[in-house]
């Protein structure tokens, strides 16, 4: 069988065989087994891909596994017992199956593929979202499929428009949605069809990618997930809606980069400053680092519109490094929450003193901007581009937002760290915090790992 399709079946097919087993000690190894197999036929696929869906196959691949190892060891909590869906077994799957989803969306070729594991990351993790069975989880779970659901029909008229586009032009229905295939007729097909077609393509997946105004599900969805799914819908699933923009920008002609280019601009440098606002109201941790998740997605998003070499090689790496950070804090805040029962701000005091909590603070540093984490060297990447680019505007947009999430995250920093600990309900399980301190070992990794051999 190829190795690509093994790549992408195997995180679903493990977790379902795993689920057979009723005895915690085979399901365990099995578990941790057909994880890292994953990863080893993902590995192996690479050449199979070009480069820039390699960078996400590996990120994808490393994210979710150490959300597995953490789901392993500190499985969530079940709120509401006789929910079909907030079962070891289900959880698992439907894990499996976000991993597979994603896997699917940047191994494609076109954007039909992209679509569909796109929509099928929809359908895995709403009921993740809800898996607790909360009354508030459901509410965010609900908000979340809908919102999603209304962002991926927009974006489905958009390749609709495409592909109707491609077929005037004498293309082939089968690969009218190819986007090698869209390149090369590109200067055939037709202005008005194709523009807008791209338009509802970049809102679409936009919407995904919870840029404002398309975000109300986001910061729900994020917080309300257990601490694992909340690491992958940040650091994975915005990853994916901003790769399917990549591939969006890849197609357009010259004549339309200043419409798509706008659009991203106006989306990013709203997103940037409105979520960065937004940090300093929070006082649940898990919600702060959701908007954490919108700023880091505007800035990429602003990375994108200003469409250079040096902007796109930026806002890949931000994605990347975005990426391993953002899980390393939900992760560790994941731990906290096992020991003290509580994401409440008000009531983590004291962190500095537990190792889980210094892991969260190194999380706090990373995501802050701070040297020698490598969101410090995308950011000033990024800044650079949209100075070159002499997009001003934008550009003091983006250092005011960078200002006011920095003081956001410096305060929450002092408010969890200083202070008297508090009692722990749990020790913190030793194979969660290797996933934590793995994740943030790899956002400072990246530092000095270069991706630009791996973009072709």
């Amino acid at each position: 069988m190829n190795v690509l399709y093994a790549a992408l079946a195997t995180p679903t097919v493990g977790a379902i065989v795993a689920s057979i087993f009723r005895r915690r000690a085979i399901r365990l190894p099995l578990r941790l087994g057909f994880g890292a197999l994953s990863v080893a036929l993902a590995a192996l696929s690479l050449p199979q891909v070009d480069g820039l869906s390699r960078i996400f196959f590996v990120l994808i691949s490393l994210v979710s596994f150490l959300a597995l190892l953490f789901s392993v060891s500190i499985f969530p909590k079940i709120e509401l017992a006789d929910a079909h869906w907030a079962s070891r077994p289900a959880y698992f799957i439907l894990l499996g199956a976000f991993w597979s989803s994603m896997l699917l969306t940047v191994s494609a070729t076109s954007f039909t593929w992209v679509w569909i594991g796109i929509s099928a990351t929809t359908l895995a993790t709403t009921f993740l979202v809800g898996f607790s069975g909360g009354k508030t989880a459901l509410e965010a779970a609900w908000k979340y499929l809908i919102l999603c659901s209304f962002g991926i029909a927009i974006a489905l008229l958009g390749m609709l428009l495409v592909g109707r586009a491609a077929m005037g032009a004498g293309v082939d229905p089968a690969q009218a949605l190819s986007w090698t295939v869209l390149v090369a007729h590109a200067g055939a097909l037709s202005p008005s069809l194709f523009r807008i077609g791209l338009l509802l393509m970049v809102l679409g997946f936009a919407t995904k990618a919870g840029l404002v105004p398309m975000h109300a599900w986001l910061p729900d969805a994020h917080s309300k997930a257990p601490s694992p799914i909340s690491a992958l819908l940040s650091g994975l699933l915005v990853s994916c809606s901003l790769y399917a923009i990549v591939r969006v920008q890849s197609v357009a002609t010259p004549s339309l980069w200043p419409m798509l280019d706008g659009t991203l601009l106006v989306l990013g440098s709203l997103s940037v400053i409105v979520a960065s606002l937004l940090m300093l109201a929070q006082r649940d941790v898990k919600r702060f680092l959701a908007y954490s998740t919108i700023e880091h997605s505007g800035l990429v998003a602003i990375a994108l519109g200003i469409h250079t070499p040096l902007a796109t090689f930026a806002a890949v790496y931000h994605i990347v490094n975005h990426a391993f950070s953002k899980s390393s804090a939900f992760l560790s805040i994941g731990v906290v929450q096992y020991a003290r029962g509580t994401t409440e701000i008000a009531a983590l005091k004291g962190l500095w003193r537990e190792g889980r909590g210094k892991l969260f603070l190194a999380s706090l540093v990373a995501l802050a901007g701070l040297p020698p984490f490598a969101l410090f060297f995308s950011e000033m990447l990024i800044v650079i581009a949209t100075a070159v680019a002499h997009q001003w505007v934008v550009l003091s947009v983006a250092v005011i937002a960078l200002a006011i999430a920095f003081t956001a995250l410096t305060r929450l920093a002092v408010e969890t760290e200083s202070g008297v600990s508090h009692p722990e309900r749990r020790a913190s399980p030793p194979l969660a915090m290797t996933a934590v301190a793995t994740a943030a070992f790899m956002a400072l990794l990246c530092s000095f790992v270069p991706f630009t051999g791996l973009i072709k």
